[in-house]
Order: structure tokens, then sequence, then C-alpha cells
């Protein structure tokens, strides 16, 4: 099955407008970039094919793989097939959108799944993602201006206000976090230290920061006209998924790129059993 690439943008628009149309806000998957600027089409091609392998879905987007991908108090929805989505305003990078729209699938998931996937094999061997350099995951996308209300609903959903009725057990700890920001070809430049303290600013108190080894990050990108969002895990400095690159042969030992165990495309029942 093959899908062709859309540019997103609108037929009577004129080439010369400056201000590039935002992403739809519905849309939920990756922001993908290439290791080279003339490639990133290619590079969203590979992670779309990737999404659509038929043994990949039957380990990552089966039913009965309810924790990690359903979201509380929702009917869980698989994704039917990924799409690769030019994105107006920002040739450097690709938007890869899991169809349809209303999927709870949890997008950090399977994004730490690939990038497990490809050390696995090991850089040398990995060549379903020749052209990708970094694959980050995108639970929610809004125009570039309309920040402050794509932020509140993203930090509602990841950082529930602590009410004095609330159950805590004791020593619990909550989640400390970080904001991190970033641009690519942005049609406004925000200023990063002003973004990074207005979402942080936005977090319940109940929860501290910490900017060097959070628990939590809530990234903030940048890609055009349109502003995308999502807080995961493990995205410190000196941790895996720091920048969420798909590592290259020097980022890896060679033990890590040998002798690994069989992938998911040969063991198709690898994410029910975890």
């Amino acid at each position: 099955m093959s899908y062709h690439l859309n540019n997103g943008v609108p037929l009577q628009l004129d080439g010369n407008d400056t201000a590039p149309p935002p992403l739809p806000p519905w849309l939920k998957g990756f922001l993908v970039t290439s290791k080279k600027r003339e490639d990133v089409a290619a590079a969203g091609r590979e992670i779309a094919n990737l999404c659509n392998d038929l043994f990949f879905k039957l380990a990552y987007d089966d039913l009965g793989v309810p924790a990690s991908m359903v979201k509380p108090g929702e009917t869980e929805v698989p994704y039917d097939f990924a799409e690769p989505l030019l994105i107006p305003g920002c040739p450097g990078s690709v938007f890869v959108a899991l169809r349809p729209d209303n999927n709870t699938v949890n997008v950090r998931m399977i994004a730490e799944d690939l990038i497990e996937e490809a050390d696995k094999v090991g850089a040398a061997g990995w060549t379903k993602t020749s052209h990708v350099q970094r694959l980050i995951p995108v639970e929610r996308v809004a125009p570039e201006f309309d920040l402050d209300r794509l932020a509140a609903a993203v930090i509602d959903e990841h950082f529930p206000r602590v009410k004095a009725t609330d159950d805590v057990k004791p020593g619990h700890k909550l989640p400390t976090f970080r904001v991190h920001y970033e641009e690519h070809s942005a049609a406004m430049h925000l200023h990063k230290i002003d973004v990074e303290k207005k979402v942080a600013d936005m977090v319940p108190s109940d929860y501290e920061v910490n900017l060097n080894d959070p628990t939590l990050t809530i990234l903030v990108s940048v890609a055009g006209g349109s502003c995308m969002m999502s807080v995961v895990q493990g995205y410190a400095s000196h941790e895996k998924f720091h920048h969420f690159h798909i590592h290259s042969a020097s980022d890896l030992s060679p033990k890590k790129g040998t002798g690994m165990p069989a992938s998911v495309w040969t063991q198709p029942g690898r994410a029910q059993a975890a």
C-alpha cells in the first residue's frame, strides 16, 4: 500500500503569501526531520511505511494493547494508516499523521519503539530510516498564534491539579518537569526563554521544575505556522530519547549494534507481552 505526499496547501493560496497556513488542529502523529534537507519527503515516507507495516501494526496497534494506548474515559481507537504531509512554510520538516484523526494511540510510545527497534538492529544494518534524523511525537497541533490554548489542553491532560480531597498515598511524589522549545522555519519567531517560562507558569504549582533531570519534558515545536506539543519521558541530555534522534553508527556501541533480540517485524506479539 502506498500513500502520496499531500503538501497541505490550499490550491487558491497565492505562492507569494508570507504567512503559511497551519496544519489542521485535529492531527496527531510525528514531526520528522531528515539528515539532508532535500530528503525530507523521503524521510516522511520512511516513517509512514514503518507505521503502515503489517507486523508493526500487529505489535503496536492491536486492540489487545490497552494500558499504554488508551486515554482514560475514551474508547480505544487504533490507527488505520499513517500519512506523510508536507508542512506549509517549513521545507526542512514533514508531518506524519496517524489516521483516523480520533485514534487513541500513544505517539510517544510508538516513537520510542521505532528508535529502540533501530538500535536493536544496529545503525550499520538499519536501512528502514536511512533519511530520517529525528522522530518527534506530537499529541496536539494548533496555529502558532493559539499557543496558549494548546498548552492549556496539554497541561490539563498531563498535569492535573491536586485537590485537598484527593487520596494521595504517603510518600507519593509528583513528577518534575521542564519545558523545551524549538523552531523549524517558524512563521513567527518567538523567544525561547519567554515561551518556556510562559508554558511552565501554566503548570499547577504542585509540580516542581527540574531543568537538569526532569521526570517529564513538555515539548513545544513550531514548524511553519503550526505549533505542536507533547509530553515525553527520557528527554534529558544524558537519556536515550534526548531529541528523539534516530541513532547513527557512532552513537551505538558494538554491543548495542549486534547480538540483539529479533525485531517486532519477526515477533508481532511483542508488545502484548510487555
